[in-house]
């Protein structure tokens, strides 16, 4: 997946997501969004700190403390910057609202996705009609834990290895995290792509020694035009 589309698995085909991944056309990026990365005069930039912080604006720029965007306005852009972590994809199956949610072990195990869940119900939004993408992130062949972080998980999503280590599924702790909360089961898609295994195409902070080089991931509504 280069500038790859997730938006096929969106019913509302007015909302388009979008994951950047080590190798993509910048030219293609900026002609496709008649924008740039750094340009927040459209895009939504939430200050990343694997906190369980979810936040809605219908203004662009900065968000501090916050891994997790939503916005009804159909001239902004939801963003977020990965290399492990999940981003998680959210697309209302016929309204103007959308977003994305940073996902790590630190997020999961603090509510991050409880917290996604409570602000769109307080929005008057019902859960079932919303469409979820869980885009590229490490997956259990190479998330691996020690007996440090271990009690955060539940002993179901864990697999010992024979170096005394733990593997552990994130992606399917998302799925029962969101299907808890209310999220329709059908209506959630795992991209399986590896970031720590897929080297050529994808940043990895566990691979690459803690790199401060990012994936980016976005959602519009692509009809509008931005």
């Amino acid at each position: 997946m280069n500038f790859g589309e997730i938006n096929s698995k969106f019913d509302n085909l007015q909302i388009e997501g979008h994951f950047i991944s080590k190798k993509f056309d910048k030219k293609n990026f900026q002609s496709s969004y008649n924008l740039n990365l750094m340009n927040n005069k459209k895009i939504i930039i939430p200050q990343q700190t694997h906190s369980a912080n979810v936040k809605f604006s219908d203004l662009p720029g900065s968000i501090p403390r916050c891994d997790g965007v939503f916005t009804s306005n159909p001239e902004l852009v939801c963003s977020l910057k990965v290399a492990d972590c999940m981003p998680i994809y959210f697309a209302h199956k016929s309204k103007i609202i959308f977003g994305l949610v940073h996902a790590g072990w630190r997020g999961l195990t603090s509510g991050i996705l409880k917290n996604t869940g409570k602000l769109l119900k307080n929005l008057k939004y019902e859960l079932k009609n919303f469409d979820i993408v869980i885009g590229p992130s490490i997956q259990d062949c190479c998330f691996e834990i020690a007996d440090d972080i271990k009690d955060h998980f539940s002993e179901q999503y864990l697999q010992i290895k024979t170096n005394g280590k733990y593997r552990v599924n994130i992606q399917n702790i998302a799925v029962d995290f969101l299907i808890k909360i209310g999220f329709s089961k059908q209506a959630i898609h795992i991209i399986d792509d590896c970031t720590f295994c897929m080297e050529e195409f994808y940043y990895s902070f566990r691979r690459d020694n803690g790199t401060q080089d990012r994936m980016v991931a976005l959602i519009r509504y692509k009809n509008h035009n931005n």
